[in-house]
């Protein structure tokens, strides 16, 4: 399951939320499809700036991933993956 579905914000492409908050980069950044398992960032989206967080879109990597550890959504993923988690990388999208 990638973020948006088990989220429910309804920012994935075609989402209810698109046309009042864009479509979340994590749904469209292909560079990291597969990644976790997900589909484009879906897995992953700990590591893209512009993701919604309670209620607010989330800056970049640096600032946003003490908050993504206590994610419920980031739980699971770790959880599921256990030592495949894939963390993080060189470069985060800004």
């Amino acid at each position: 399951m990638n973020c948006w579905e088990y989220m429910q914000c309804g920012r994935e492409p075609g989402g209810c939320k698109v046309a009042e908050l864009g479509a979340c980069p994590a749904a469209t950044e292909e560079r990291f499809d597969g990644v976790n398992r997900g589909q484009n960032a879906g897995r992953f989206c700990w590591v893209v700036a512009g993701t919604l967080c309670k209620g607010e879109v989330q800056g970049t990597f640096a600032k946003k991933f003490r908050n993504c550890l206590q994610c419920r959504f980031y739980l699971e993923v770790e959880k599921q993956e256990g030592r495949a988690l894939v963390l993080m990388v060189e470069e985060e999208i800004q």
